[in-house]
């Protein structure tokens, strides 16, 4: 049971995830004729103009980028991503008959983005993926190997949004498009990195020695010593690094200030650390 536990977990936030991702776009953004990008827009279109439920552009969509793009990705990820793709489809169909919000379009885009950006960031915090736009910049990045996936995945959100504001014969659509763009990007990019943030403290100080095994002993931490050169000075010095928590930084600085009032310190925000003592698996592992 231990051993599956981990695995349980994976799958009940890709399950939650889906389920708060599809009422943000049934619910606040498809009935404003809203996308944020990805299938949805091309959803979005289909449903206002032909009538066609968007759960079924979902799954038509995503049964062509899975096919083409799955080769692209590890065993386990596979699996999830297949779950994540399921789970969105049947949670797009039952929110579909939830009561919509269209009142106030600007609030329905501020909730709507924020519930899209949970949503996506649940699912891709536990390596998986609801397809869209991640299959489809996975398989073109084949072919342009020198563009990041992140910028083949926003031209293509832009590209939808263009193409939603378009077919709506409406600049103020895409404009609120863009803004619920930005919103789910901003948080979904919170939620995946929630709990990994750390911070780079790099140290120059005259009592390296004692500082560095003080970090070692009470912190349990690593430090790197690093050969650098004043350039006024032109003498050669030893910079500390080493990494530790948020929850950390303050004894660490107030420790080395007591050990060296003197000491000239940097303080760095860290997005993400992988190694010992901080996440031992990277989301990316899961890419070939």
């Amino acid at each position: 049971m231990k051993k599956s536990l981990p695995y349980i977990i994976d799958f009940l936030f890709i399950i939650i995830g889906c389920f708060i991702l599809s009422i943000g776009i049934n619910m606040f953004l498809t009935p404003n004729k809203i996308s944020s990008g990805g299938i949805s827009s091309i959803g979005t279109i289909l449903l206002h103009i032909f009538n066609i439920k968007i759960s079924i552009t979902n799954i038509a969509f995503n049964i062509v980028l899975f096919a083409l793009g799955f080769r692209y990705l590890g065993k386990y990820a596979i699996v999830k991503t297949a779950t994540g793709i399921v789970a969105l489809t049947i949670f797009l169909e039952l929110t579909s008959y939830f009561p919509v919000f269209t009142e106030d379009m600007m609030l329905a885009t501020i909730v709507g983005g924020f519930l899209v950006g949970v949503g996506v960031g649940l699912v891709v915090r536990k390596d998986a993926s609801t397809g869209g736009s991640d299959f489809a910049s996975l398989i073109i990045k084949r072919f342009i190997p020198h563009l990041s996936l992140a910028t083949i995945i926003l031209i293509l959100d832009c590209a939808a949004i263009i193409a939603s504001g378009i077919a709506f014969k409406s600049i103020t659509i895409t404009i609120f498009s863009i803004i619920a763009m930005y919103i789910s990007s901003k948080v979904t990019d919170y939620i995946v990195t929630l709990g990994n943030n750390a911070k780079s403290v790099q140290i120059f100080s005259e009592k390296q020695d004692e500082i560095s095994k003080y970090v070692m002993e009470k912190f349990e931490r690593g430090v790197t010593g690093i050969h650098c050169q004043g350039m006024y000075s032109q003498n050669e010095k030893l910079m500390l690094l080493c990494i530790v928590s948020p929850k950390e930084l303050p004894r660490l600085i107030n420790a080395i200030r007591k050990i060296d009032k003197s000491a000239f310190i940097i303080i760095n925000d860290a997005k993400e650390v992988l190694g010992e003592g901080f996440k031992l698996k990277s989301d990316y592992d899961q890419l070939k």
